[in-house]
């Protein structure tokens, strides 16, 4: 019988005794000319599979990944007798497509080619090439990244816009100059069959009404970016687009009231929306106007992001419009389940708002944290400007909303300034300390320590997630923040020391006589099964805790106690 079980693993250990299927699957993830040039003379086999089967290959002409066989070479053994075959074309360097066009053209022989990736080429080459696209059966998929636009891009749209079984287009120009588009709008015969429109490159608002109005089939538009130019003219005539359900759209310039005209303009099935602004005006951050515009227009959203940034200089003040910032935690905001988030670096503020499931930081591992129950703002300080001109700018915000989650790193030169903010925050519930150096490192014991304590006496904070754990001194440091926290989090350690971490947060809050029901949750990089075995004798043998049940998910284990 061993014997027999051991011949059966050897068999299966065999690689030629995989099915085609399953090298199909591998294939699939490879250069075509790569395939045929390690596996084609391996065998009988694989030579039939490469060279008989009707399996389609990839072509990738890449700077990243070297060859031993010139571009040449490829073509002529490889890629010349496999046109046919070829579903997709990739070449991410300007040399490597000359090199390659004059040995062939992609044209009509190309017959199973759905898509094309190319880099670095100018829009003379691709102007070239775009002729012969048109006559390519297949071509679905088109990605297209110019360094610079020589001419009117409008030409290259034109001719994009033509080509007939095109459903996926992607344009992305680095240096363009935005009178170097002209495009009419178009006739009924000028139609695409584009779904799915990336751009980024800039646009004023009126070019990108006329370039859309070539494209009504689109479900998925994603522009960047679009700036204003004061014609009045431009939402009147804003394409209709009845198929649209995703609308990512990066704005410079573009005033909130042209903004949201022509987001009124999107189709009412619109499931998904997304704007960057990228200039100054704060109105975008009204919380009533985005509310009435998308109970009005958008009855259908499911997801709504929006990113909004602010510089903290001499011209800073609070507006009405940040006197709306509570208004997002009202019922139509807390039923859909999108955050409000204020991330603070250096002398910026960004205003951001975000589904719940797009988690940047949402404190998950405290596992019975309901919003609802934490209303208010997620602060995030990257890096915080320690002068004292910025902290009061902050201090002036923090007095017109309602900050109850606070992420922050603490290192060597920024702690004074964090007990600044600190007290600033009294209503402060869930706090996530990302420590640099050790807190004692930074902090005068009998000073600091007695201040920041004496701050946190009224303290609110019941969340706790302490990052990059040194050592002792790290957990003694916050457990004293918070002696009422119901709920701490240590992230990230190895595993060699998970028991000696447990049991000295577990030691330091018998200590400290927190006998309320709580919950510890420690992260460990590869958390392994025996090691819930191993807490269990631990906390036992030293009579740490009574009534109390160890449980893991993924990399996390949880000691929750009533």
């Amino acid at each position: 019988m061993p014997r027999v079980l051991s011949e059966k693993k050897q068999i299966i250990n065999h690689i030629e005794n995989l099915s085609n299927e399953i090298f199909y699957e591998i294939f699939d993830y490879l250069n075509g000319c790569d395939i045929c040039q390690s596996f084609s003379n391996l065998n009988i086999r694989f030579q039939d599979l490469i060279t008989h089967s009707t399996f389609y290959l990839k072509v990738q002409f890449s700077s990243k990944f070297q060859s031993n066989l010139t571009i040449k070479d490829r073509y002529e053994r490889y890629i010349f007798p496999n046109k046919h075959r070829i579903i997709s074309f990739y070449c991410d360097h300007q040399l490597y497509y000359e090199e390659f066009i004059l040995l062939s053209t992609i044209n009509l022989t190309f017959n199973h080619l759905e898509s094309i990736i190319l880099k670095h080429i100018s829009t003379f080459q691709f102007a070239d090439l775009l002729f012969y696209l048109k006559s390519l059966p297949r071509l679905s998929s088109l990605q297209i990244f110019f360094d610079d636009c020589e001419g009117d891009i409008g030409d290259i749209y034109k001719l994009l816009f033509q080509l007939p079984f095109l459903k996926y287009l992607k344009l992305d120009i680095h240096d363009f100059e935005i009178s170097d588009l002209t495009l009419p709008i178009a006739t009924n015969e000028q139609y695409a069959s584009i779904e799915f429109f990336v751009f980024l490159h800039y646009l004023t608002l009126d070019q990108f009404c006329h370039l859309l109005s070539y494209t009504p089939r689109l479900t998925h538009l994603y522009c960047f970016t679009i700036l204003d130019f004061k014609l009045t003219n431009s939402i009147d005539i804003f394409p209709t687009l009845n198929n649209l359900v995703l609308f990512n759209l990066c704005t410079m310039d573009l005033s909130c009231d042209l903004c949201q005209a022509l987001l009124s303009k999107l189709p009412l099935q619109l499931k998904i929306l997304s704007v960057t602004v990228s200039d100054r005006d704060v109105s975008y951050l009204d919380a009533n106007r985005w509310e009435e515009l998308i109970r009005k227009n958008m009855p259908n959203l499911e997801r709504f992001t929006l990113c909004l940034q602010e510089k903290m200089d001499e011209s800073f003040q609070i507006t009405d419009y940040h006197k709306t910032i509570p208004n997002y935690f009202l019922p139509f905001w807390m039923e859909k389940e999108w955050i409000f988030r204020i991330v603070v670096e250096d002398d910026k503020i960004d205003y951001d708002i975000f589904p719940h499931s797009q988690t940047f930081y949402d404190f998950e591992e405290h596992l019975s944290y309901d919003r609802n129950s934490c209303p208010g703002v997620n602060l995030n300080i990257i890096n915080l400007n320690k002068k004292q001109v910025y902290i009061n700018r902050l201090k002036n915000l923090f007095k017109v909303i309602n900050v109850t989650r606070l992420v922050i790193k603490c290192s060597i030169d920024s702690m004074k300034a964090f007990m600044k903010i600190f007290k600033l925050l009294p209503n402060l519930m869930m706090l996530r300390v990302t420590l640099l150096k050790q807190p004692y490192e930074f902090l005068d014991v009998e000073n600091d320590m007695i201040q920041l304590r004496r701050c946190l006496e009224k303290s609110k904070i019941t969340n706790v997630t302490l990052v990059n754990a040194k050592g002792s001194n790290d957990v003694d440091f916050i457990i004293g923040l918070s002696p009422q926290t119901k709920s701490f989090s240590i992230q990230i350690i190895s595993n060699c020391d998970f028991l000696r971490v447990a049991y000295w947060i577990l030691y330091r809050i018998k200590m400290n006589k927190m006998s309320h029901p709580m919950k510890v949750c420690i992260q460990v990089k590869e958390g392994t099964n025996d090691l819930i075995e191993k807490l269990y004798e631990m906390i036992d043998s030293k009579k740490l805790l009574e009534n109390y049940i160890i449980f893991r998910k993924l990399d996390i284990f949880y000691i929750q106690w009533n």
